[in-house]
């Protein structure tokens, strides 16, 4: 056993020193309602059970002046926040828990990654009730938020991919909503498209609720305040060479663009379920660009709707391969243009 030991210990030393500091991390921006914010500090966790508990992979120095912040990281796969505290968010900290996580850092670069602060808002504590229950508001910068959905998951497995534990419509920005004991991760959504389901685009309202994993006690209903925030475009801007990806066009087979598709990634040839991976609504030249963020392989399809098989007439095509195989991509083929063909869906 000691012996086992002694070689997996030497085999982590090797690991270690063969990636020095400033091979590869992290980088970006961090913001407050559209203001860049000095003083917050990244960390870096391998999951995101370890936030609550700060159990930190490694941290940054406070946020510059201009908001910049950057963190060397070593290879691999990493949940990250910024907060202006430590361990769990407290009433007043500024806290935002990056929505794209987990991301995955690769040798030799670094990842862009902005970050959209709220200020953590008070809540009251517990209260005796009939029923185990949470009960609160969805905001916007203070202001009640409508026509938004609340989303329950029972666990973080899935990156909060796919179907959640229960999804409650939120009308006017307050909700309440029974749940038995237990714990919980809860996410705010609205989408200017409307309906519970697809990517988020710009425009869309979005957040992960700082008390996450919400512990639900038998007979109290716990208060719930969550602030979304929105995409800002100073915060996705790639630093100059930073894009790892593919670019390309979706077309018909009369060469003709389309617009308004997303182009899915996945790690598996089959292609179904929910995408590891999705671009924006291609434009009215049918250009779409996919950040991924390692080697992969993946393998692309483009389509109208997010979520389920392809509807009938649904316009839908994969990138294919001579002979009509799925062609695989990774990042580092640096691809100049991939091109998708798609026609409508039959059934037959």
């Amino acid at each position: 056993m000691i012996r086992t030991l002694l070689i997996l210990t030497a085999l982590l030393s090797l690991a270690m020193t063969s990636w020095a500091a400033g091979d590869s991390g992290v980088r970006g921006r961090a913001a407050w309602r559209g203001e860049l914010v000095p003083g917050v500090k990244v960390r870096a966790y391998r999951a995101i059970t370890d936030i609550p508990l700060d159990q930190t992979v490694a941290v940054s120095e406070p946020t510059a002046l201009d908001g910049t912040y950057s963190l060397d990281l070593p290879p691999g796969s990493y949940v990250l926040t910024a907060s202006s505290g430590s361990g769990r968010p407290q009433t007043g900290d500024l806290f935002c828990y990056y929505s794209g996580s987990p991301i995955q850092v690769t040798a030799g670069s670094y990842r862009n990654v902005g970050f959209n602060l709220i200020r953590v808002p008070a809540e009251a504590p517990p209260e005796v009730s009939e029923r185990s229950a949470i009960r609160g508001e969805i905001s916007f910068q203070g202001e009640p938020l409508s026509r938004s959905y609340l989303y329950v998951y029972q666990n973080a497995n899935k990156g909060f991919k796919g179907p959640a534990y229960f999804v409650q419509p939120v009308a006017n920005g307050s909700f309440r909503l029974n749940l038995p004991p237990g714990d919980y991760y809860l996410l705010a959504r609205k989408r200017e498209r409307g309906g519970q389901f697809g990517p988020i685009e710009i425009g869309d309202y979005f957040n992960f609720y700082h008390g996450n994993p919400l512990h639900v006690e038998a007979g109290r209903i716990h208060e719930v305040k969550i602030e979304t925030i929105t995409r800002l475009s100073m915060l996705e801007e790639e630093l100059p060479g930073e894009f790892s990806g593919v670019r390309g066009q979706v077309l018909d087979h009369s060469q003709q663009p389309m617009a308004g598709l997303y182009v899915f990634a996945y790690r598996d040839s089959a292609m179904t379920g929910t995408p590891d991976f999705f671009s924006a609504p291609t434009g009215d030249d049918g250009r779409f660009e996919l950040a991924l963020p390692d080697a992969g392989p993946f393998y692309l399809l483009a389509r109208q709707a997010f979520g389920g098989p392809a509807a009938e007439g649904e316009p839908y095509g994969r990138l294919t391969a001579t002979g009509g195989t799925p062609q695989k991509i990774a990042p580092e083929q640096n691809l100049s243009e991939v091109r998708i063909y798609v026609a409508p869906k039959t059934t037959n």
